[in-house]
């Protein structure tokens, strides 16, 4: 029987504890050998001021008591704040880790989904990682993921589906991000006796019975706003993710080596090259149940989805318009622009002027750039809004400042014909000022005008 996804049991954590014991005797213990032939002495010394600073600190003390006193949530925070503020340094970091990585374990005891989560966000994680001067383990990260899962912490759960559904990612897999098989993983684990057809049925199976859990997983019950599996699940589905080229059925006999028909079936399904078949039914029964709970993203996805049309699904201005109402009702300032711009476009649903510019307005009024931009044009054409060059010359501005070179650039030919000026004439030294704003907005490089445009945009999101 091959080696499985949900069977995973390399044992980070126990090791890593097991390697730093010795450190691991006080919070701040000395550096190790190695680590004094390697750093200079200057950069020790201000690693430890560092080190010892923190533990001092009242506040950290104050956390660290709690932890000890038993209480799980403390104990995570305490680990949090290590790994947030200290792992990486140079001096004493056998002990940070050791240390940071005892109270997750203190939490996991207490069956504290979180922890699973949290050394599995680690275990991940490159960057986590290379402070601890360890190659990244996703094996070891979807083993703590699934426990989590299993515990009811669904940001586990999303991290379990995303690993998951990764056609790159298996337990002989090599982790380079395509499908790559590390030899040395199936002589140990007998996976195949060397033979391509055998492995790619192995990696069929263990793919399908993890799938298949995570599926179950992420769908029982009532879903919740803002729940990550749902969304990430819900993506896969419009989309569908293929088996690598590698791993494609191509007897009929190997559609299936188990005898579990749980998710033998499940492999039948996949056909010749599905990791998941696409299907954008499934993709709906999770968005809509997402949107009536209130969740803005599935709302303004929904919306996205009648407006471009997909896969078995037809262009649906009304259902458009009703998906973005309801994120905008909800308080998505996005959704309110994008529904505001083409209903006053008219070009992909039917033009309604009036309503299109109360959704724009909606959202010009919370600063949102775009929305600003539109509102300006709108409120100079007059619009679906009765004609107020003042108030547009307004909205160019707050657009300008806003990131939207437009907006700096329909304020100064506003103030060059004296429209909406408060003087009622040409105003040349206001209009130069928007016409140089203008001019260096051109010059940024498009990664920068970007830049600055998403540090507003993304504060609606």
């Amino acid at each position: 029987m091959p080696r499985t996804l949900t069977c995973v049991s390399v044992a980070l954590l126990p090791a890593l504890l097991s390697a730093t014991n010795a450190a691991a005797q006080q919070d701040n213990g000395p550096p190790t050998y190695a680590m004094l032939e390697q750093q200079s002495a200057e950069a020790l010394a201000a690693s430890e001021k560092r080190v010892k600073a923190w533990y001092a600190d009242p506040e950290v003390q104050a956390l660290k008591a709690e932890a000890d006193g038993g209480k799980a949530s403390a104990q995570i925070a305490f680990a949090d704040r290590i790994r947030d503020d200290i792992l990486g340094e140079i001096w004493s970091s056998d002990a940070i880790v050791s240390n940071m990585l005892k109270y997750y374990a203190m939490a996991m005891e207490q069956g504290d989904g979180t922890a699973f989560l949290r050394v599995g966000e680690i275990a991940e994680s490159p960057d986590y990682y290379t402070k601890m001067r360890r190659e990244r383990d996703r094996s070891e990260a979807l083993s703590y993921f699934e426990q989590g899962a299993e515990l009811g912490n669904r940001d586990a759960l999303a991290g379990y589906l995303r690993i998951v559904l990764d056609p790159a990612h298996c337990s002989f897999c090599v982790d380079r991000g395509e499908y790559e098989v590390d030899f040395k993983r199936t002589d140990r684990w007998k996976i195949a006796d060397g033979k391509g057809e055998e492995r790619a049925a192995a990696y069929r199976e263990e793919k399908a019975q993890a799938l298949a859990k995570a599926i179950e997983l992420t769908t029982a019950g009532r879903l919740r706003p803002g729940d990550k599996a749902a969304h990430t699940l819900a993506a896969a589905y419009l989309t569908g993710v293929q088996l690598p080229y590698g791993t494609r059925v191509t007897k009929k006999s190997s559609a299936a080596t188990s005898d579990d028909e749980s998710y033998q079936a499940l492999l039948t399904n996949l056909g010749a090259q599905w990791l998941l078949p696409q299907s954008t039914e499934k993709a709906l029964e999770i968005l809509v149940e997402l949107s009536m709970r209130g969740d803005i993203l599935a709302s303004r996805k929904l919306g996205a989805l009648y407006l471009d049309g997909h896969t078995g699904l037809a262009k649906d201005a009304d259902k458009f318009v009703f998906y973005m109402k309801r994120a905008a009702d909800n308080g998505s300032v996005i959704a309110a622009n994008d529904v505001g711009f083409e209903l006053l476009a008219g070009k992909n649903i039917p033009a309604n002027h009036a309503r299109g510019f109360e959704f724009i307005a909606k959202a010009a009024m919370e600063g949102y750039g775009p929305a600003e931009l539109t509102a300006g044009y709108a409120l100079r054409e007059g619009r679906g809004v009765a004609r107020d060059d003042k108030l547009a010359l307004e909205m160019f501005k707050r657009a300008a400042e806003h990131g939207e070179l437009d907006g700096a650039v329909q304020a100064a030919a506003m103030y060059r014909a004296g429209q909406g000026t408060d003087s009622g004439r040409v105003e040349v030294p206001n209009a130069y000022a928007y016409e140089k704003k203008a001019e260096e907005m051109r010059k940024l490089t498009p990664e920068m005008a970007e830049f600055l445009r998403r540090a507003n945009r993304d504060r609606f999101e």
